[in-house]
């Protein structure tokens, strides 16, 4: 069944390296076979201030061409002059005390991007609000793309969990692809995290955790609740899998968000709105799990999502989900499988068994796969559509 799409209050798409070898007395950080013209790894130290100023300084050039697009297109789709949108936009939510309250330290660290890049704070923080804009901004557009999967093998006596995700934007973001190796002396975390230039994360892997997203523009959303790339961020500064788990429900979300989040013990796929948290599981296996951009467990659903399938489809929710091609494809494809490995998924996020709606797509911008040893993590990226541009191989301890 070919669906129909449904459209929603967003504003537009935004998300979303050198060879380095580095030995702390905690971690150990092997990179191999960084292709220097695809993807761009930055070294990050220092206070939060600091990561952020040296991040902002670095990329300074990037960050300029990337807002300058990001402003030409606000005042595209809202026909006022980018200024005036940020300050309106700033006026109507309270985003800033979200962040204060649960994530102080990533408030400084914007700080220190908007100081480093010479960008006004008040603008570098509203272009970190992706999905916070997309909810918020009023402007009619279509629903993205990315696909996401976790494998937890050890709940079927294998030795290594999986998450991975193809991370799906706007095509003319493709071009900028940031690795940031971050030391943070605050936290004493070491993290990676894959971003545009400018934003704080999109998602990352620590020696401990790691964390994909998806957008659920059904869920509710809060304009004083933490942004995605706050989240994002907070997980990555936890050390266990439950301490992750805490930090999703004690917070008041902004955006829905589907976070799959793994460990060497645990994988798990959690749906998050402004008022509620429902981990989805496909069966009572809990061995592996999926998701796509629509709610498929939580049902805290934005109103003005039910009265439009309704008025405009005559659809319930569940009907309008029930045949979606990425999520059916990604079901497919794991139960046809006897075991899961790493080559196994690379060959779903290759896949495109739907044309109107494959899981590898023109806007696929990067792919990840995130692999959780007894004694490490590795992180693979394909920076590009992964039927075509080969996987390149991290490894913290």
């Amino acid at each position: 069944m070919i669906k129909p799409i449904i459209i929603v209050t967003c504003i537009l798409l935004i998300l979303g390296c050198e060879d380095k070898s580095n030995t702390t007395t905690t971690q150990e950080v092997v990179i191999e076979t960084i292709k220097k013209d695809t993807i761009r790894l930055i070294e990050l130290s220092g206070t939060p201030f600091e990561i952020g100023f040296k991040h902002g300084e670095i990329l300074k050039p990037e960050i300029h061409d990337l807002v300058s697009l990001w402003e030409a297109d606000i005042e595209l789709n809202f026909k006022i002059p980018a200024n005036e949108f940020i300050q309106k936009f700033l006026q109507s939510t309270n985003y800033t005390a979200a962040i204060t309250k649960w994530t102080p330290q990533l408030l400084e660290e914007i700080r220190g991007i908007g100081k480093g890049s010479e960008i006004d704070f008040e603008k570098i923080l509203v272009f970190q609000l992706v999905d916070e804009m997309w909810n918020n901004g009023g402007i009619i557009f279509e629903a993205h793309h990315c696909s996401s999967i976790g494998i937890n093998n050890r709940k079927n006596n294998g030795k290594v969990n999986y998450i991975a995700q193809n991370i799906d934007v706007t095509p003319f973001y493709h071009k900028y692809k940031v690795l940031l190796d971050i030391e943070n002396e605050a936290t004493k975390m070491h993290n990676y995290v894959l971003t545009v230039p400018g934003i704080i994360g999109v998602n990352g892997l620590n020696k401990y955790i790691g964390v994909n997203v998806n957008s659920l523009m059904d869920l509710k959303n809060s304009s004083d609740g933490l942004p995605v790339c706050c989240v994002v961020r907070g997980v990555l500064d936890k050390e266990t899998f439950g301490e992750a788990e805490t930090f999703l429900r004690e917070i008041k979300h902004a955006s829905g968000q589907n976070y799959i989040i793994g460990s060497k013990q645990n994988i798990a796929s959690f749906e998050c709105s402004s008022s509620k948290v429902s981990i989805y599981w496909p069966d009572s296996t809990k061995r592996y799990t999926y998701h796509a951009n629509n709610a498929l467990k939580n049902d805290s659903y934005q109103p003005s999502y039910i009265n439009q399938i309704t008025d405009s489809f005559n659809l319930t929710h569940e009907e309008y989900i029930k045949d979606v091609p990425r999520t059916t494809a990604l079901k497919t494809r794991i139960l046809n499988k006897e075991s899961i490995n790493t080559e196994t998924i690379k060959e779903i996020l290759k896949s495109k068994d739907s044309d109107t709606d494959p899981i590898c797509n023109d806007w696929t911008w990067i792919s990840t796969i995130m692999e959780f040893h007894d004694d490490h993590n590795v992180l693979l990226i394909s920076p590009g559509k992964p039927d075509s541009v080969e996987y390149e191989k991290f490894i913290i301890q």
